[in-house]
Formats: structure tokens, sequence, C-alpha cells
């Protein structure tokens, strides 16, 4: 037997090559079973896509489908074998694709009424001068009784004529029959002992030709494989043999070999090479053989997901056959990827590399092929594991195969505990499930392994170290553990924000502004803090409570002494939201302060006005005339004692502020809502601050928070009406998180 022909013919100054088509056109599904046709110098082949992706575990078989060693892993939601085919040129000197195009069966298709779909396996003829492709199909019929189709293509690709052979006795599947390329519409149906059909068109049926016994013996049943060709005085074809069982679980799993027959013109076998591989895959098939004078090509499927082209020299085709011997090994100058993996197929580094180079091309089930060789080859644990988790990245990008994910992510974990890789991926699986408690377990188990992270794993699946800590705090949001996600999602802020990849900071800020920032979304004051309230003013001993939501309320009132000299006090809200719950100015109008607010929403403003003694408007404050308000409400004033910004998003805050008329208008205290915490663009308050340094005012209390860690708003007085006292008492402007309860009390 010949374990890798691939590897014989690179020896001796053959070719071997790829069959690709952009993996946007395919989802990113397998290319295989390619067939080859010369026709007039120029190289044509057909490459069939399948909406699956063959997972076979090969070898030891440690690492294997819950389906079992051989599964094919349809998506979860459409369990159809879908079937399309593509015609595609490729160039004789690189044998790579330089054309191809979707053979169009629209306008003959019907609804399939069993689930394998499509014209299966097909090999290419030019009859007639028309391009034929001649294969099974098996979704005519509520059974999948399969029957020869010979689908007649017009010069650009699209299907003109069907024709559904019956075979000269019935039966339930024909396939793989090899069609004799010189004599049109003529097929072997069997090799051993050899029968010739001839297929007629117009009444779709077929007759026996030839039927010849022969004198040699084959091990298993010859099956079709190529087409058939002519080669000097001889018929050559290559045909498969299979060996399926059942493992010990009652999984399937199979074999394949093939092997060149050559016939005389009488249909006699004459000659016949070993069994042979392609290279040295359970499954390989080959659909497709071609002969340009000099050399035999062949194209072949690698298990079901990839296409490839080999060129071997004539002589080592008569050598292999037993019709001459008289060829040599050549040495090779230049090696690919792909040659370097042929001449050693069992080199778990070669077939790592394979893959990524389909895996760069978004080849996925290609690459899902040769990872899972890799895993079941290496010596190296940690080959392997890499291995496994990019069996799962394939699977992955390809969507619809959780179960099989899952089943990989099981395998990686079984392997390696210690890393945190796999716990993190499954974390994502669960999450893809809406199983939160199993996805916050993984998430916590991939931190817990942070400390043996392996710093050598491909970066496609290397972590970084936010990675599992976002994973947890998003988890935890969802099994109710709401302040360690809101301190989670803050320490991934301060940390590692200026590390994160684009995805990740949009959804970081998605997550802080979505949960809000805040561990405890209010600090309320009451009385019976008075005793540890640091700034006294006038009337703070008969504060029952206050409403802001971090003490707003608390800090005019103590900026401005609650306008010691018995003065009341004047404001204008700009976001009010709720008139009570929250409110920066409710606590200012019991104290007899007059006021104005501005709110977008209509029903907030109709409970303000329903429930206070100052006037809300309803008002877009982007596109609010400030000085005419201020004219209009304020009897001209040209100084008010508060001004709150408080708009979402901090972009639309900071709008309104460069809209307020500092230049006519004084204001005592302001506070900005900057939301630093969730500002994507981290802009806001920087610009926010020289914009009102600019203006004259003095930042008094920075980085304004509930907790140690969300940065909110910035407070700051107009240093022309706020004495020297006031603010060397109250001053806190370093660039530190305030928590503002601990500001505020001893």
């Amino acid at each position: 037997m010949i374990n890798n022909l691939s590897k014989i013919v690179l020896e001796h100054g053959g070719q071997l090559s790829k069959l690709l088509i952009p993996s946007q056109l395919t989802e990113t599904t397998g290319l295989c079973n390619p067939s080859i046709l010369v026709d007039n110098g120029r190289y044509y082949v057909n490459i069939r896509n399948v909406q699956y992706t063959l997972y076979h575990s090969e070898y030891e078989q440690k690492f294997q489908n819950h389906w079992g060693c051989l599964a094919y892993l349809n998506p979860e939601n459409d369990l159809t074998l879908r079937t399309t085919n593509f015609l595609c040129e490729i160039d004789p000197k690189s044998l790579e694709v330089i054309d191809f195009k979707k053979v169009n069966t629209s306008q003959l298709d019907k609804a399939p009424l069993w689930q394998f779909v499509g014209l299966e396996d097909a090999r290419l003829t030019k009859w007639h001068g028309a391009f034929q492709l001649n294969g099974v199909r098996r979704d005519t019929t509520t059974n999948g009784e399969g029957r020869l189709e010979v689908s007649q293509l017009d010069e650009n690709y699209n299907e003109v004529r069907r024709s559904r052979i019956q075979p000269p006795v019935q039966s339930y599947c024909e396939k793989n029959y090899m069609p004799i390329l010189d004599m049109p519409y003529h097929y072997i149906k069997w090799s051993n002992p050899t029968e010739i059909i001839i297929a007629d068109l117009s009444s779709e049926t077929s007759k026996t030709k030839v039927l010849m016994n022969q004198q040699v013996e084959f091990p298993r049943d010859i099956r079709g494989g190529s087409q058939v060709i002519r080669y000097k005085d001889f018929y050559v074809a290559i045909t498969h043999e299979v060996d399926l069982w059942n493992n010990e679980k009652g999984n399937k799993d199979a074999q394949y070999y093939h092997r060149f027959i050559v016939w005389d013109l009488g249909w006699n076998i004459v000659h016949h090479s070993e069994e042979f591989k392609f290279f040295d895959a359970r499954i390989e098939f080959c659909c497709g053989l071609a002969y340009d004078k000099k050399s035999f090509i062949m194209t072949f499927g690698f298990q079901d997901s990839t296409a490839f082209v080999l060129k071997m020299p004539e002589t080592l085709f008569e050598d292999i056959c037993n019709i001459t011997s008289n060829t040599s090994k050549q040495k090779r100058t230049t090696f690919s990827q792909l040659t370097t993996f042929a001449l050693d197929t069992t080199n778990s580094g070669y077939n790592m590399t394979l893959a990524n180079s389909y895996y760069d091309q978004k080849q996925y089930s290609s690459a899902l092929s040769f990872y899972l060789r890799c895993a079941e080859l290496s010596k190296w644990k940690t080959e392997v594991y890499e291995s496994l988790l990019m069996v799962y990245k394939c699977l992955n990008n390809q969507g619809n195969r959780q179960s099989s994910e899952k089943s990989t992510l099981n395998n990686a974990i079984a392997l390696m505990p210690d890393q945190p890789h796999a716990y993190f991926y499954m974390s994502l699986y669960y999450e893809s499930k809406n199983e939160w408690h199993d996805a916050y377990s993984m998430s916590c188990l991939a931190l817990s392994k942070l400390n043996k992270y392996n710093q050598r794993i491909n970066s496609e699946i290397s972590l970084k170290l936010y990675q599992p800590i976002f994973q947890k705090a998003v988890c935890s949001w969802q099994v109710g553990k709401f302040k360690d996600a809101r301190e989670l999602f803050q320490l991934i802020k301060v940390r590692y924000e200026d590390e994160m990849n684009e995805m990740y900071l949009n959804l970081l800020h998605k997550n802080i502004t979505a949960i809000g920032g805040f561990t405890d979304p209010f600090l309320p004051y009451t009385i019976d803090r008075l005793g540890d309230f640091r700034f006294w003013f006038s009337g703070v001993d008969v504060i029952e409570k206050n409403y802001s939501q971090t003490y707003q309320d608390m800090f005019v009132l103590s900026v401005l002494k609650n306008q010691s000299s018995g003065a009341t006090g004047t404001y204008l809200e700009i976001g009010s939201a709720d008139p009570i719950y929250g409110s920066n100015t409710k606590l200012l109008e019991e104290f007899s302060w007059t006021g104005h607010s501005i709110e977008i929403i209509p029903e907030m403003v109709d409970k303000f006005n329903e429930n206070r003694l100052n006037k809300c408007h309803l008002l877009d404050a982007t596109k609010v005339d400030y000085n005419r308000f201020i004219a209009e409400n304020y009897n001209n004033a040209t100084c008010i004692d508060y001004l709150q910004l408080d708009c979402e998003p901090p972009t639309t805050t900071f709008q309104i502020l460069k809209n307020i008329p500092f230049d006519s208008v004084d204001f005592k205290v302001i506070t900005f809502e900057h939301d630093h915490y969730a500002d994507k663009t981290g802009l806001i308050r920087d610009k926010s601050r020289e914009f009102l340094r600019s203006k004259g005012y003095e930042l008094l209390v920075s980085n304004v928070s509930p907790n140690e860690f969300f940065a909110y708003e910035d407070w700051w007085v107009n240093p022309d009406y706020v004495s020297g006292d006031i603010i060397e008492l109250m001053i806190a402007d370093d660039d530190s998180v305030k928590q503002i309860d601990k500001y505020f009390l001893k």
C-alpha cells in the first residue's frame, strides 16, 4: 500500500496545490471532491461545497466528538446535507484557481423531499461542446433514492437541463458512475466485473453495453471515482475502496483507499496500482483525473473539507501501474507550507502550520481538519491544547454548531484543567445559551487559573487579563451579583482601559452605561448623621433628609453657607429628571430657593410641575437660547446661585455647557456631570475642565463618586462669590476618585 502518494509525486518532480474559493461564498464550510477536465489546454475543475463540517478523529482517536469519532456537523438549526457546485478554471502552471462561478441551478430546482440536497460528487465532462456535471441526486424522493443525474450547463454555467437516469436494474442508490470522456454518456458503473452503461437523456433510461468479468481480484469492491480517460492504448481511472465499520461504542467510522485501474481498449483490466492514499487521512475521495500529454492531473477531497490538485509525471504513473519502470527521484529546491506537510503528513507542527494558513483565509472546515490531526498526533500537551481550542474557534466562527463547541472545550479542559482558556470560552458558550449560572461558574474558574496562564498560546486564542474579569462582570450581573458586577467593570476601566481592543472597549462602556456605574445608586444624608457632617451651614440642623444622588444639594448649601446673609437662592437646573428622587434642587426649594428646570421627557416635566412649586420647562436643552431664557425667567439677572448640568450622554452635557452665556451671567456654584466612568471618548472631563477654567471657575471637588471607582461629576465655584476660607476648607481637586460620603462625613 502507498500511504502517501503526494509525497512520492513531489519527490519525482510533481506538483501539489490547494483549490480555494473565497470563504464568504461558501459559509466557510467544506470544499471537497473536485473533478478536473483539460480542454484545449485549459484546466477546468468543478468543486463541491458542502454545508457541513466533517469532524473526524483519527489515529488513536483521543479527542472524539460527542457524536463519535466521525461526525457530520451541520448547522444545528438546519440538518440538511446541502451541496452546491462551483465551476472553476485553474492556472496550468500554478494549479491555483484563477476564475470561478457558482453553478446556477435555480431554474430547475424543486422543493427537496429528503435531507440530502443537491448534486453530489459531480464528475465534469464536456460533450458536444457543452459542460455536464454527472453526479448523484437524492432529494427527489422521500426515501433518498439515489440516481445518476446529468446536469447540462450553458456557457454561463446555468443549469439548462437535468436528466435523472434510471439504472438498467432497479436498486436503491446508484452513485459514483465514472463517465468515459471520449464516449459521450457512457459510464463505468462497476469496475470488477466491468459494467459499462449508456444513458439516454431523452427517456432517462440506461442499458448495459459492456459486462466483462476480469481476471484480477481485489480485496474490496472497486467503486467509482474519477472520470475514465484515454491514455495511449489504454483507458485509465482512479477508483476507490472503502472499509466501513462501527466501533465498540457503535459509532460509525471509515477508511477510504484509491487505486489506478488500467483497461485495454477491449475493457480488460491489464494494469493497476497498489491501493494508495493521497496523504494519509482516513477519508479522501477522488472525482477527477486528466492527462495533458505530459502529466496526469488528479483532484481529490480531504476529509470532506479541503480540495487539492496533484500533478504527477507520466513516467511515475507508468511505474506505479507497472507499465514501465524508468523513474527517479528529483531534488526539490522550493518548499511551500503545503509541500512541507505533504512530505511528512504525520508531523504535528506541519499540520498546525497548514491549519493556521487555512484559518487565516477563513476556510474553517479545512482548518479544523488539520488542527484535529495536530491534536491527535502531537506529543506536546500545550500544542494539543492549543489545537483543540482552535478547533473550537473554527466551529464558533462558523456558528450554529454549539454542542460540538462544548464537547471540544470539554476535551481541552480534561487535557489541561489548570489553564484558563477553555473555561473562559466555555463561559462564552453558556452565555450564548443564556445559562448564566453555568457561565458564571466557568468565568470564576477561568479567573482562578490565571496564575498558571501559559503565555505561549496562539494569539488567536490567548487571553488578555481583562477578558475573564470582564466575563465574570457580565455573568455577575446576570446572576444577581449587581455590586460585584459594577465593581468589576470599574476595576477593568481603571486598570485595563488603555490596553483593551475596540470590541471590548465598546462593550465595557455599553455595559457600564446600561447597568449604571453605581454600586449604591444613592448616598442619602439623614439627620442622624448631623454629628459627623463636616461643613456646617445655617439650617443644616433642620434637614431630616436630602434628595440628591450624591450630596449635591448639601454641597451647594455648604459652599454658600445657605446664603448666611439671609437671602434665598436661585438655580438653573438643566436635566432635572425626577422632581424628588435624586433631585438636586428639591431641598433648595424647601429652603425657599426659586429657579427653573429644563427637561426633555414630557412625563418627567408633568410629574415635576404636579409635585413642585418651581417650574419645569419641556425643552431640548441643546436648542435653548439661554440669553433669552434667563432674561425672560430671571428678570435679566446677571448672577444665578447654582447651575446644574446633567444630561445624557456626556457629549450632550458638554455641548450645553458651551451654550451657556458665561460672558453675561455668573454662577456661584456649578455641578457638571461628565460621566467619565462611562465616557467612551474619555475626553469630556478634560474638555469641560479646560472650558470652565477659561471662564474663571475653580474646580473645588473633582471626580465625585458614590464609591472608590466611578468618577462621574465635578463641582465648581466662582471665586468672585465664594470666600477663600470656604475654598481652602472644602477643596479636594486632585486626580483621585472622591467617595462623596467620606468627603462630607467624619
